[in-house]
Parts: structure tokens; C-alpha cells; sequence
């Protein structure tokens, strides 16, 4: 969002600066200017506010499966299925909660094993041991590997989601500018912050270009329920 703000406040600037080194007045006269509060449609800015609880929504989500893994770090690959499983139902019965209450002794006493036999000088181990200090440490190894690869995947769907949300308000913020300009018979819609001085009259233009926005930011969330499905279910 502020990244969209910033560019059009370049932008406005740019054509500040234009319209000052042709300083006649003749031409000034015959422009109509408008001037936009981009700080204030950055506070004020409804609809935005569904497409950040979306992308928390996400972030948590993940975080949520990342702090599982951790928590049972010594299940092997088939035990961590089902346990996510298991945690997917939004209701539990007594024996499923007991299957997760034994996965979760298994990580634990998987957990203190790998400890004991990785303090144990090498030299004192069984053959046996060693071939169980092996496994577990695989086991070990498979979970962290695991738990960088969601990381890693949540890093770039938050940067897909974010870049899609800044793209989203840049043109939506773009295309509400324009249509309050065509109404309004207006030649520019420089950013109030970068306005110095203009000779004559102009038009602020803020809370029509806040109206706007808002709308088309909530038509377009009207619009995207079933792509937002989609995507849920293809996660699933």
C-alpha cells in the first residue's frame, strides 16, 4: 500500500515540477488541477482491511504448522501425516485425541533417546545402538529439513500475496483517480504533500477518489470468492 502511495505521489510530483517550468500564465490558467490527501487515504482506506486479515490469515496459518512440526520434531514422515491429520478435524474424538497424545510420547521419548546416545562416548556404544543413533538422527534431520522447506514456502507465498495486494490497490488507486478526473473535467491530480503553490483555483479531490477506492476495492472482493476457494482447496 504505501509502496502504490509512493509512486503516484512520484509521479504527481514529476508533473509538479513540469507544470512549473511552464509557468505562463496563460497555460496555468487554462489547466484545472486537483489534489489528493494520499495520507489520508492511506489511514482511511476501507476494503483493504479484508484483503490484510486474508494475508495474516495465511501467515499464521503457517506458522501454526511450522510450531506443530517443531513440537513433534521425531515423527517420521507417514506419523507426521497423520498427524496433520488428525489436527485438520475441527472436531476431535476421544480416540483421535489419544492418537495424538501417543504420537506426541513418541516424539518426546524418540527425542530423549537421540540426547542419550549422542552424549554416549562413541567408543561405548552397542553395534546396535549405533544403527539406532543412525535412524534417529535421520529422523532428525528429515523433520529440520522439513520445517526450512515450509519456511521457505511460506516466504514466498506471503511475497506472492503482498506483491499481489500492493498491485491490487496500485491500480485500483490508479483507475478511481482517473474516473474522479473524468468526472470532474480535470487535466492532473497532483499529491497534496508535493504541492506548494498553485496559481488559481484547483479541486481537492480526496474523498471522492476515498469513495472511489473503497468501492472497488470491496467489488473486488465480491468478485474473488470462488479463486480464494479454489485456492484453500488446492492447499488441502
Amino acid at each position: 500500500m504505501k509502496r502504490a502511495l509512493f509512486v503516484v505521489a512520484l509521479f504527481c510530483f514529476c508533473l509538479t515540477f513540469l507544470l512549473w517550468q511552464q509557468s505562463s500564465s496563460s497555460v496555468q490558467g487554462q489547466l484545472k488541477v486537483g489534489v489528493l490527501n494520499s495520507a489520508r487515504i492511506a489511514r482511511e482506506i476501507q476494503g483493504i482491511a479484508e484483503l490484510r486479515k486474508t494475508y495474516d490469515e495465511q501467515r499464521r496459518a503457517y506458522l501454526e504448522l511450522i510450531n506443530l512440526r517443531q513440537n513433534f520434531l521425531m515423527l517420521t514422515g507417514l506419523e507426521w501425516v497423520d498427524l496433520r491429520r488428525l489436527f485438520s478435524r475441527p472436531q476431535r474424538t476421544k480416540s483421535e485425541e489419544q492418537q495424538i497424545q501417543q504420537l506426541r510420547r513418541v516424539s518426546l521419548e524418540r527425542e530423549a533417546e537421540l540426547q542419550r546416545l549422542q552424549q554416549t562416548p562413541p567408543d561405548k556404544l552397542t553395534p546396535q545402538e549405533r544403527a539406532r543413533l543412525e535412524q534417529l538422527t535421520q529422523i532428525w534431520k528429515e523433520a529440520r529439513n522439513e520445517i526450512e522447506q515450509l519456511k521457505s514456502l511460506m516466504d514466498e507465498e506471503m511475497k506472492r500475496v503482498e506483491e499481489q495486494l500492493n498491485k491490487l490497490v496500485d491500480e485500483k488507486l490508479q483507475q478511481a483517480v482517473r474516473k474522479v478526473a473524468d468526472g470532474r473535467g480535470l487535466d492532473m491530480v497532483i499529491d497534496k504533500s508535493v504541492v506548494y503553490f498553485v496559481r488559481g483555483d484547483f479541486v481537492d479531490v480526496t474523498e471522492e477518489v476515498l469513495s472511489a477506492l473503497t468501492q472497488a476495492l470491496q467489488l473486488g472482493e465480491q468478485t474473488n470468492p470462488s479463486e480464494k476457494q479454489k485456492e484453500k482447496e488446492a492447499k488441502q
